[in-house]
């Protein structure tokens, strides 16, 4: 975990962070193909960061996550599932990632989860925050991951947000009562653009690849 990026996201979740919010500074996201083997990734995690499990098509799915949430366990570091409540739910993650196209789809998903359970979603557009608004409170998810920040390996040639529009989303977030997390392209570089942002976390697929 690169010294330069924990400083700027600790700054940011001292800052932005809402009174009894459960997002640390810092979130690992896995990916079946930039980072196949997330074992060694969380090792390096601070305790008390988050990791959102997304390996969709690895052969035995449910297997590995079983693994690495009693990796997290032990480690103090909440654990979320990608878009599968009933393997959330079996494993006993802390919570639920769900993709964007879930609220603009089947908003029905989120009065869905269980109370107390940590939920996330996607967020590449200030529309997805306005369906999220037309939710009652109690049912809106917990944070949102605002992507991508800057241009990133996981979409090559796709510009990034503007700043301006990052703002803008993530003062929104604040007035729903929602974590806004800044996700994409997000390294010791780039994060120092980020400073006066209001961003609470920051979030990425290994940090120092991107």
């Amino acid at each position: 975990m690169d010294d330069t990026l924990l400083k700027q996201a600790r700054q940011l979740n001292v800052r932005n962070s809402r009174p009894g919010s459960v997002f640390p500074p810092v979130i690992l996201l896995t990916d079946d193909h930039r980072l196949p083997d997330p074992r060694s990734a969380i090792k390096q995690l601070p305790r008390n960061s988050m990791v959102i499990f997304r390996h969709y098509n690895h052969p035995d799915r449910p297997k590995l996550a079983a693994s690495l949430r009693q990796l997290c366990r032990l480690r103090q570091i909440r654990f979320l599932v990608a878009n599968d409540l009933g393997l959330a739910l079996e494993i006993s993650a802390d919570g639920i990632h769900l993709p964007e196209y879930r609220i603009l789809q089947t908003p029905g998903i989120y009065h869905q989860i269980p109370t107390g359970m940590i939920t996330t979603s996607a967020c590449h557009g200030i529309k997805t925050l306005h369906h999220m608004a037309l939710l009652p409170s109690r049912h809106r998810p917990s944070g949102v991951l605002i992507s991508p920040v800057f241009s990133t390996q996981s979409h090559p040639g796709r510009s990034g947000l503007s700043l301006q529009q990052v703002q803008q989303m993530a003062m929104l977030c604040h007035t729903l009562g929602i974590t806004p997390v800044g996700l994409g392209g997000i390294n010791r570089k780039t994060c120092r653009n980020l400073r006066s942002s209001a961003l609470a976390s920051l979030a990425g697929i290994g940090f120092s690849s991107e």
